[in-house]
């Protein structure tokens, strides 16, 4: 077994834990584990959180298309990967090594929480706070000329709770998905697979919400009562009954000092990966680049695209006294309700199909064989790009269910598996690693879709781009992921 040097091996107070050849983490496996039911409270608030996330894809994606350009609100959705690249490793880092009376994560997850709610408050009342400022009257917009109507500050507020929602989330995320860590235990696929299946839960409140009360841009404030809601309760539940144990660093450093290495820790993270996480870090670039060429434009896609609608006036239109839909505004509703409706609820019913019997694909296969098999459905992205037919396009999009619930769900367990999970291995540090490996195919996505979409084809080519990457992700799964793992 050949050690790391103890100076590269170090980040704050944590110790990276020392890996041999094949990166199978040195260190005792944990041997208990939570029981199923503490599983069950533990992953609950993954649900409010896809609620957050979904909300974003589903309906303020499509307000920033009726309020900016195509190409501004890709630039706008880049946002979100640069602070989940540059938060999700600090904040991992830094929950490592907090030493507060009430754990390691849980301070982290309360002020992430507070402030998204503080957020969402704030989102329900943009075009109020706008129209207080000197904005076009909203019952007016249908009626006045183009030139003459003005959403300039409604926009900017859209934008700035759009950032703010982007950090807290992140901020919320990474100490959760660590703590559900801490106590998982030999059971990581199987919490991945049940905080998955609880973000699926959300998910279905969001296209539910959308499949009853109609595009959620057309009813901002109740929507985004409904997001308060799920994330008081089930935070609040895993603040009040989750315990952890208070953290004893390795050696005392300054506030200051921890805080610099943080921050810093975006490329310690990266520099200190093992091959396995290397690869694996690669695959999730591209194929998460693949899926967020279609999911953060899934409302514009099928309204642009695949109905041949128009975005323009579309969020006011038709109810509350305005002017009834041109057929082109009618198009474009329709497409943003049957992508964030009809299209996510059977995705997420396929997903929770899935989640059920992913530990038995892993026990029977491996890790390898079932990310590397389950990349080949959102390789159809590419056929997606030219087909206009709404049944195949909702196939498609249902499908990558199989990739993108493999990759998330087996994220925790492949770096347990080669780091190990004793307080000193540094599981925040690399986690966080991953987490930005997401974001960075976001992030890579957000910037060339912004131009991509300016070409004749206008969303059908980021889409297309997308499929291409996926495919060369299989390849790099099928060649260069080298992994043995079979538990659950």
């Amino acid at each position: 077994m050949t050690l790391e040097d103890p100076k590269e091996a170090q980040y704050n107070a944590v110790a990276v834990t020392p890996k041999d050849d094949e990166d199978i983490a040195a260190v005792p496996k944990p041997k208990e584990s939570c029981s199923i039911a503490f599983l069950f409270l533990l992953c609950c608030p993954k649900m409010a959180l896809n609620v957050a996330w979904a909300a974003q894809w589903a309906a303020i994606g499509p307000l920033l298309q009726i309020l900016i350009s195509a190409s501004w609100v890709q630039i706008v959705q880049l946002v979100g990967p640069v602070s989940g690249l540059l938060i999700a490793p600090s904040i991992g880092v830094l929950s490592d090594n907090c030493s507060s009376k009430y754990g390691r994560r849980a301070p982290f997850l309360f002020w992430g929480a507070l402030m998204s709610c503080l957020c969402w408050v704030v989102m329900m009342f943009c075009t109020d706070i706008g129209e207080a400022l000197g904005d076009t009257p909203a019952h007016l917009l249908s009626t006045l000329p183009e030139d003459q109507v003005t959403r300039k500050w409604t926009t900017v507020f859209v934008i700035l709770t759009y950032i703010w929602m982007d950090i807290t989330l992140n901020l919320t995320q990474t100490p959760l998905n660590l703590l559900i860590a801490d106590f998982a235990g030999e059971r990581q696929v199987t919490a991945s697979s049940l905080g998955n299946a609880y973000s699926i839960a959300g998910s279905f409140l969001v296209s539910g919400y959308i499949m009853a009360f109609g595009p959620a841009h057309e009813s901002v404030k109740p929507f985004m009562g409904m997001l308060i809601f799920v994330m008081v309760v089930t935070a609040a539940a895993v603040l009040i009954f989750v315990k952890e144990k208070v953290f004893v660093p390795l050696k005392e450093v300054s506030k200051s000092q921890e805080i610099k290495e943080a921050f810093v820790s975006v490329w310690t993270g990266i520099r200190l990966l093992p091959k396995t996480l290397a690869v694996y870090c690669v695959i999730i670039v591209l194929v998460q680049y693949g899926y967020t060429a279609y999911n953060g434009a899934k409302g514009q896609f099928f309204g642009l695209v695949v109905k041949g609608g128009s975005a323009a006036g579309a969020d006011k239109c038709g109810h509350d006294g305005y002017p009834a839909c041109s057929e082109a505004q009618q198009n474009y509703n329709d497409g943003v309700r049957l992508a964030g409706g009809s299209t996510d609820t059977i995705y997420n019913c396929v997903s929770l199909v899935f989640l059920a019997v992913l530990p038995y694909l892993v026990r029977t296969f491996g890790v390898k064989k079932a990310i590397t098999a389950c990349i080949i459905p959102q390789i159809f992205l590419i056929l997606m790009a030219y087909c206009k037919n709404v049944a195949v396009d909702m196939i498609i999009v249902i499908a990558c269910a199989f990739t993108q619930n493999t990759l998330q769900s087996l994220f925790m367990a492949t770096i347990i598996h080669v780091i190990g999970s004793e307080d000193n291995s540094g599981l925040g540090l690399f986690a966080g690693a991953l987490n930005s490996a997401y974001c960075c195919g976001q992030f890579l996505n957000f910037i060339f879709s912004s131009v991509l979409v300016t070409s004749s084809m206008g969303n059908a080519l980021p889409v297309l781009v997308g499929g291409i990457l996926s495919a060369l992700g299989f390849l790099v799964s099928l060649f260069f992921f080298k992994i043995e793992l079979y538990t659950t």
